[in-house]
């Protein structure tokens, strides 16, 4: 079986988007367990925790949407020429 470039790239594309997806699951689940409790952390170093990590998952996460979208779109502009 051959996969053609157009397939290629939109496997890959969506393949970028269900990262995406992830990164956020796993963002969801971290800032569910870093919230303060009264034992060990409190709520200053919470929300340090939270926005330090965010800014880790927005630059990995960022690129990922770009190029799916890039990818995506290669797709579809292949199928219509």
């Amino acid at each position: 079986m051959r996969l053609s470039a157009e397939t290629i790239a939109r496997i890959a594309g969506l393949g970028a988007f269900g990262v995406s997806a992830a990164l956020l699951a796993v963002y969801a689940l971290f800032f569910r367990f870093i919230a303060p409790s009264g034992v060990g952390i409190d709520a200053i170093e919470s929300a340090v925790a939270r926005i330090a990590v965010g800014m880790i998952f927005l630059a990995i996460l960022g690129p990922h949407i770009v190029y799916g979208r890039i990818l995506l779109s290669s797709a579809r502009r292949a199928n219509e020429a």
